[in-house]
C-alpha cells in the first residue's frame, strides 16, 4: 500500500483491510460488509421469490457480498414459502441440525473462513450432519436478529436464516435490525407486488439504510448491477456510503478510478440593472411627476421624509398637489441620518394603520432607504431581513428569494439635491442598533 508507484487503493475485504487502506496515506476507496435481508410479503409471487433467492445463493456458492443472508417472511405465507424452498432443493434444518451448522458458521465471533464458498453438502459435512449431495441451501429457522444468533450474520455461503414476521411492518423492522447488526449501507431486498403495492416499495425504501434496495430481484445478480435492473452500474465492489464507513454509496466503476480534467474558459454572469419605470428630472418636474400618481388612480399616499425637510415645508410641495387632486395624505418625518430598524418599524406601523396605495420617499439617501424597508414591511410583514441581507454574486441566484412588491402600494422616490443614487436603485441600508450591525437589503 505504501509503494511509491501506488496512486489509489481499491479496498474490497474485511473491516481491518479497509481501515488499513484508509490509513495508508494514499487515496483509497473502501467498501463495507453486506448482510442482505430479504422481505417476502403476502402479495409476492412465491415461486419467483424462492427461485430467485436460490439462484442467487447458489451463484458462486454465495460468496457475492450482496447475496441474501436472511429471509423474513410474513406469517400468512410463511408455511407456503417454507414448503416451496424444501421442494426446490433447500434443506430446512431441524433444531439439532441448525445448532450443528450454526456452530461452524462463526469462529471466534467472526465468519469462519472454512465455510466460505463451500457447497451446502460440504458445510453440512463440516458440521457433522448429512444432507443430500445436491442440496442447494441450508436454511435455519431462527428468531433472534442480534449478534448472539450465528445465522443472523453475513455467511458468504449457501446458508440462510429464515424469520417469521407477524405482518409487513414487523418484517421490515426485523430487516432493519439485521442491516444495522452487520450490513448497514450495503443491500436489502423486497419481494412484493411491485405494480399494485407502490406504498410498500416506498416504505421499504424509506426504512432501509442501504445503498442498494432491490425489488423482486436475486440479490447477487441484482446488486452487482446491469442484471435484473438498469439503475446499478456493473461492479463487484459495492460502496456502503457513510453508513458503512465508505467514501461512496454506489457501485464502484471506472469513473471513480480515473482523474478527470476540466478546462474552464472564462465566462461571466450576465449583468443586470433594474431602474424605475419612469424617471423625471430638471426644474419644475415634480408636479408633472405627481400627476402620474393621480392618473394612476391612487387615493392614499404616505410621504416618508426627515424632520428638516418637513419643518421647512418641502413635504408641502407634495401634499398640496395630491390633496388638490383628492388624494388623502399622511407624513412620516422621523427618519434620521443612517436610519435605524426601530424607526423603520415605527413607519411600517403607521403604514399598516393608514393603508396607503402609494409610498413617496422625499429627501436624500436616508429617507429613501427607510421608505424602501417600510414598503417591504408593509407588504410582506413575514420577511426576515437577515435573510434578505445575505450576499450574492448573481442577483438571479439569490439564496433568499425577494418577495414580489407592488401588491399593496407603489413606491416613488423624490430626491433632494443631496442625491445619493438611492432613488434609482433597488437597495437599502438600515442600522440595527440592537445587534450593532448594518443590514443591506434589496
Amino acid at each position: 500500500m505504501h509503494h511509491p508507484d501506488i496512486n489509489l487503493i481499491l479496498a474490497t475485504g474485511g473491516p481491518g483491510m479497509v481501515k488499513a487502506a484508509y490509513s495508508s496515506g494514499k487515496p483509497a476507496i473502501g467498501v463495507g460488509a453486506g448482510n442482505t435481508p430479504v422481505v417476502i410479503d403476502e402479495t409476492a409471487d412465491i415461486k419467483r421469490a424462492v427461485a430467485s433467492i436460490l439462484m442467487s445463493k447458489t451463484f458462486d456458492n454465495g460468496v457475492i457480498c450482496a447475496s441474501e443472508q436472511s429471509v423474513v417472511v410474513v406469517d400468512s405465507v410463511y408455511d407456503a414459502v417454507r414448503e416451496r424452498f424444501a421442494k426446490c432443493g433447500a434443506v430446512i434444518l431441524n433444531k439439532k441440525e441448525r445448532k450443528a451448522v450454526g456452530g461452524v458458521l462463526l469462529k471466534n465471533g467472526a465468519l469462519n473462513a472454512a465455510i466460505v464458498g463451500q457447497s451446502a453438502a460440504t458445510i453440512a459435512e463440516i458440521a457433522g450432519i448429512f444432507v443430500p449431495e445436491n442440496s442447494k441451501v441450508l436454511i435455519g429457522e431462527v428468531s433472534a436478529t442480534d449478534v448472539s444468533e450465528p445465522f443472523a450474520h453475513e455467511k458468504l455461503s449457501p446458508t440462510l436464516a429464515m424469520y417469521r414476521a407477524k405482518d409487513f411492518a414487523d418484517a421490515v423492522d426485523k430487516a432493519e435490525q439485521l442491516v444495522a447488526m452487520g450490513g448497514i449501507g450495503h443491500t436489502s431486498c423486497l419481494y412484493t407486488d411491485q405494480d399494485n403495492q407502490p406504498e410498500r416499495v416506498a416504505y421499504f425504501g424509506q426504512m432501509m439504510k442501504t445503498a442498494r434496495i432491490l425489488i423482486n430481484t436475486p440479490a447477487s445478480q441484482g446488486g452487482i448491477g446491469d442484471l435484473y435492473n438498469f439503475k446499478l452500474a456493473p461492479s463487484l465492489t459495492l460502496g456502503c456510503g457513510s453508513w458503512g464507513g465508505n467514501s461512496i454509496s454506489e457501485n464502484v466503476g471506472p469513473k471513480h478510478l480515473i482523474n478527470k480534467k476540466t478546462v474552464a474558459k472564462r465566462a461571466e454572469n450576465m449583468l443586470w440593472h433594474k431602474l424605475p419605470k419612469s424617471i423625471y428630472f430638471r426644474r419644475g418636474s415634480l408636479p408633472i411627476a405627481l400627476d402620474e400618481v393621480i392618473t394612476d388612480g391612487h387615493k392614499r399616499a404616505l410621504i416618508v421624509t426627515d424632520r428638516f425637510l418637513f419643518n421647512n415645508g418641502y413635504a408641502d410641495q407634495i401634499t398640496s398637489v395630491l390633496k388638490a387632486a383628492g388624494v388623502e395624505t399622511e407624513v412620516f418625518f422621523e427618519v434620521e441620518a443612517d436610519p435605524t430598524l426601530s424607526v423603520v418599524r415605527k413607519g411600517a406601523e403607521l403604514a399598516n394603520s393608514f393603508k396607503p396605495d402609494v409610498i413617496i420617499a422625499l429627501g436624500g439617501g436616508s429617507p429613501m432607504d427607510a421608505a424602501k424597508i417600510m414598503w417591504v414591511m408593509y407588504e410582506h410583514p413575514e420577511t426576515h431581513f437577515e435573510e434578505l441581507a445575505l450576499r450574492f454574486m448573481d442577483i438571479r441566484k439569490r439564496i433568499y428569494k425577494f418577495p414580489k412588491m407592488g401588491v399593496k402600494a407603489k413606491m416613488i422616490a423624490v430626491t433632494t439635491t443631496s442625491g445619493t443614487g438611492s432613488e434609482v436603485t433597488p437597495f437599502a441600508v438600515v442600522t440595527d442598533r440592537c445587534n450593532r450591525s448594518e443590514i443591506s437589503a434589496g
